[in-house]
């Protein structure tokens, strides 16, 4: 592109665009430029002809899925200690190798890693919070399973007709064939006993499209339906349901509602989602919690030259949205934590370490997952307490300074 500047024609470049190999566009691209406009605009025409009306003989917003109705053997608590897994997508990352590092804290003793009472996950979240709930000795699968994934795990990418005539970009049946291998029937049963003889509770939150509620889709009573042959699909929709980002994967129907990812509403769970998970018997006597909250995001937005393409573009606006509503979210949860007289703390991983971020195309990118586990492993080991237990502790929505990112290295002068 040819610019004027100060009487001078100067060159801009701009990163060329490699496009997924599986989207068959090069054959439209061959077309005249009028009938390329034709077909594009015939194409707006007749698509909202092309959508499936949906009809459903629901009348109510109201709870979705079996509710927990199974009695704990378990004495009421006095005490709950709380584990809530934030959104993030490939950062979730960090979160698994702060868990883990976190389980190998043997001093000072109040820094161990807790039993958790209540555990919560929204999106990458929730995809963690099943192992995480179960406890140390199942910080391999989280490694194994999360920590490793690929793009190739999580998605795979839809033809442009597809996608225009779709429900989504792309197809996220790899990552349900990878929580498939994750989430056995014994793992439904630890987190079925966990409830009945510990009265320990799980869930994950996602939005219910139609209604635009934050939905808590409880995992316990599903894990509970020992005898229903449905268990593990039900349980591992619920998980796809928090992660469902929307657009980029399709949606999940779960009971006729569209569920789409928990963090279109809210980054990390909220307090009055945790009261909704507490035993029987706290209205008379309130236990004492303490919050764990790890955020699997940066909570500032991190520079980034953004490549003039409609899908970065987007990308990159969701990553600004996101680090926005993250800090938010945490600010939220914790004012109104402590306004209950919670114990609250949060962990989140520095800017920095992992740079750069990788591109939409290869999103969960090997190198970045593997850096923000070490980064997460190093926080938690680190000696110090690694949380942050204030509001002032988080980042100030101040501009960045400093070097833009799209600035060009000085070329070395050449010699003759």
């Amino acid at each position: 592109m040819l610019e004027l500047a100060t009487g001078k024609t100067t060159k801009t470049t701009r990163t060329q665009i490699t496009l997924p190999a599986s989207v068959p566009i090069r054959q439209y691209a061959q077309l005249p430029r009028n009938r390329l406009w034709l077909l594009a605009l015939i194409t707006l025409y007749l698509l909202p002809g092309c959508a499936i009306t949906r009809s459903s003989d629901m009348t109510v917003c109201d709870s979705i899925g079996p509710q927990l109705t199974t009695p704990s053997l378990a004495a009421p608590a006095d005490e709950l200690n709380v584990l809530l897994l934030s959104a993030g997508g490939p950062w979730g990352a960090f979160g698994v190798g702060f868990l883990d590092g976190w389980s190998g804290v043997r001093t000072p003793p109040e820094q161990r890693r807790p039993v958790f009472d209540i555990a919560i996950g929204i999106s990458t979240g929730a995809m963690m919070v099943t192992h995480a709930f179960l406890g140390s000795e199942y910080d391999h699968v989280l490694r194994e399973e999360v920590a490793t994934l690929t793009t190739e795990d999580v998605f795979r990418p839809r033809s442009i007709l597809s996608a225009m005539f779709g429900d989504a970009a792309t197809d996220s049946s790899p990552l349900r064939r990878r929580l498939e291998r994750a989430i056995t029937d014994e793992t439904l049963d630890r987190v079925a006993d966990a409830w009945l003889q510990e009265g320990r509770r799980l869930a994950v939150i996602a939005v219910d499209l139609d209604c635009g509620n934050p939905e808590t889709l409880d995992l316990t009573a599903v894990a509970l339906l020992r005898d229903d042959p449905g268990r593990r699909d039900r349980y591992i929709d619920y998980i796809m349901a928090s992660a469902a980002s929307p657009v980029a994967f399709p949606p999940v129907f779960i009971d006729g509602h569209m569920m789409v990812d928990g963090a279109l509403r809210q980054h990390i769970p909220f307090p009055s989602q945790v009261e909704a998970l507490f035993p029987p018997g706290h209205e008379e006597h309130p236990p004492r919690v303490n919050l764990y909250g790890v955020i699997n995001s940066p909570l500032e937005t991190y520079p980034l030259c953004v490549t003039d393409h409609v899908l970065y573009i987007a990308v990159r606006i969701s990553d600004v949205w996101t680090g926005e509503r993250a800090a938010d979210s945490v600010a939220l949860t914790m004012l109104e934590a402590q306004r209950r007289g919670w114990t609250v703390q949060y962990v989140a991983p520095m800017d920095g370490p992992c740079s750069p971020v990788p591109p939409p195309e290869d999103y969960f990118q090997p190198e970045f997952m593997r850096c923000q586990y070490e980064h997460g492993y190093a926080v938690a080991t680190a000696g110090n307490s690694p949380w942050r237990d204030s509001v002032d502790s988080l980042p100030d929505a101040e501009p960045a300074h400093g070097k833009h990112p799209c600035r060009k290295q000085a070329e070395p002068a050449r010699h003759r």
